[in-house]
């Protein structure tokens, strides 16, 4: 259970009384440490005058002063990208914003696999002789770059660092620095693109309610900031509740032409939920960064006329099955997930553009920090992701000694180290996991009851969107026995039936599982399962985890 019940009585009632819920809806929010009702208008009433003033940033005055001051003198500008799916859609919303007010602004996204994450004094460089920028805007990094920034300053272009990974002890010296940790804003776990969209909201005066047309064009870029918010695993609470929650809104509406690609390649089109998002249109915008170069992820965004996003959305579909394939193939070769507390893992022919997805899959597996590693010349390159309550930027800080770069938050960091330092990284990460979650490791299954009876039906459940990071959907453990044999589809996936379960249930990745299941009938099984709503098709379910198996008696 997520949350014990002491005693007895209902003590989501205050709950579902405030906001007209069903009980288990109530119950649900409750369970996710909801007891003030208020808490609950973030997602149940997200209305504009509730989102926090911008200028409580650090610096964001400074750079509305600067960006204003170029598109008046003309200067060109450049925003300067990452390539995960934060980077994409924080790129594309400042690209938005600016053309929006008449500025000169081009964009530029390193390459995974020649540049890496952040900011590289090569292509800054490169850009200074081919796009002569006067003003350079960092999105989703850039806070750790304090040697590119003073480089960049011979040659003559001023930044503006817009992020939310984890600084260092020294800052760059930029015009303006905006960061969630600096300043008295309270929303400290915005993602990259929420940070660009604050500074969007001052500088159209969007503060706190946005005049006119500009109401509009801000809930379209809150399109792109909910799926870089979900996408990049950060909280789902508070303010970001709100601005997910409008994204989504908006996105059952009219979209742009390579949104819409998006959306319907995804097979979410009309209501759109954060599940659907997580799982549908942000593995294919990351696909694009992980295969190749990202900057088709960008066009397509920012696409207005629709042959153009058709054209792209092709390329983006190709690049996801090749991601897709590589994926399987690593997934496959690496040992499983072992006792250690922090589970990391090299293999040196592994396709760098997909450790980072097998590292999530083996942390869901394991319920403990994990990381798979690539080899490029003697140097490991890494991808980590961590489950509550680990912190992943706190076990960077640890083993910063022995590593050449990295940066992160607490969820998810990438990292590079020589690999004779393998040893010295593997004992530091395994110590500060130990300490951060002593003897006790978090189940990779967390679950709000038993049964199917009280789990709310999908209008309910719609209220609480969006769920994801710190607000997760509704999973429950149902034990029965199977009924017929496992229908396999795609590659390791299939569809059971339980006895006594009218719909069947969806197990995706499964095929090793049930691979020493030789009874088609009669094999008790325990499992967690969640419920999948569709508007037409009504409800299934998803198998979460096994959590028992035997032989009924």
């Amino acid at each position: 259970m997520r949350r014990a019940l002491l005693g007895t009585g209902a003590p989501w009632k205050r709950i579902q009384d405030a906001w007209e819920l069903e009980e288990g809806a109530a119950r649900l929010a409750w369970m996710r440490g909801v007891d003030d009702p208020a808490e609950l208008s973030w997602r149940l009433s997200p209305n504009w005058e509730s989102t926090f003033e911008p200028y409580g940033f650090d610096g964001m005055g400074i750079a509305v002063t600067r960006i204003k001051a170029a598109i008046a003198k003309k200067e060109k500008i450049v925003v300067y990208g990452d390539y995960d799916v934060d980077g994409v859609t924080a790129t594309a919303l400042l690209i938005r914003v600016l053309e929006r007010m008449g500025a000169d602004v081009d964009f530029f996204i390193p390459d995974r696999f020649n540049d890496g994450y952040g900011l590289h004094i090569d292509c800054i460089r490169e850009l200074a002789q081919t796009h002569s920028p006067k003003l350079l805007i960092s999105v989703d990094c850039g806070v750790r770059s304090v040697e590119e920034v003073a480089a960049s300053l011979e040659l003559g272009a001023d930044w503006i660092i817009t992020d939310h990974h984890s600084p260092g002890q020294e800052i760059p010296k930029a015009i303006a620095i905006l960061h969630p940790a600096m300043g008295t804003q309270p929303n400290k776990h915005l993602a990259g693109v929420g940070v660009a969209f604050k500074l969007a909201q001052a500088l159209l005066d969007a503060v706190p309610v946005p005049k006119g047309s500009d109401a509009a064009f801000l809930d379209g870029l809150l399109k792109l900031v909910a799926i870089g918010t979900i996408a990049d695993l950060v909280p789902l609470v508070g303010e970001n509740a709100l601005l997910v929650r409008r994204g989504l809104n908006a996105m059952g509406g009219v979209n742009s032409p390579g949104l819409a690609a998006l959306l319907k390649a995804a097979h979410c089109e009309g209501h759109v939920t954060a599940s659907s998002i997580a799982f549908g249109v942000g593995p294919r915008i990351n696909a694009v960064g992980r295969m190749g170069g990202a900057e088709d992820a960008v066009r397509l965004l920012l696409a207005r006329d629709p042959q153009v996003a058709r054209q792209l959305m092709d390329r983006v579909e190709y690049l996801n099955k090749e991601r897709q394939t590589c994926q399987r193939e690593l997934a496959k070769i690496l040992p499983p997930p072992g006792d250690e507390a922090f589970d990391l893992v090299i293999e040196p022919a592994a396709h760098k553009g997909v450790i980072g997805i097998v590292a999530s899959q083996r942390m869901r597996d394991g319920g403990r920090p994990s990381g798979v590693c690539t080899v490029i010349d003697g140097v490991a390159h890494c991808s980590l992701r961590a489950p509550e309550p680990y912190d992943l930027s706190e076990i960077l800080t640890k083993a910063r000694p022995f590593l050449k770069s990295g940066g992160g938050h607490r969820a998810a960091a990438g990292i590079t180290f020589d690999m004779s330092h393998l040893a010295f990284v593997k004992e530091i990460f395994t110590k500060a996991a130990k300490s951060q979650a002593p003897g006790n490791y978090v189940s990779a299954v967390e679950v709000d009851g038993e049964g199917v009876d009280w789990v709310p039906g999908r209008e309910a459940l719609e209220r609480l969107e969006p769920y994801g990071q710190a607000w997760p959907e509704t999973s429950c453990v149902i034990r029965g026995l199977l009924n017929g044999v496992p229908e396999s589809f795609g590659d390791g996936h299939c569809k059971i039936k339980l006895k006594g379960m009218p719909q069947p249930l969806t197990w995706f990745f499964a095929h090793e599982r049930l691979s020493d299941n030789k009874s088609a009938y009669g094999q008790l099984l325990t499992l967690a399962i969640s419920p999948q709503d569709h508007i037409r098709w009504g409800r299934s379910w998803r198998v979460d985890a096994l959590l028992d198996s035997g032989t009924a008696t």
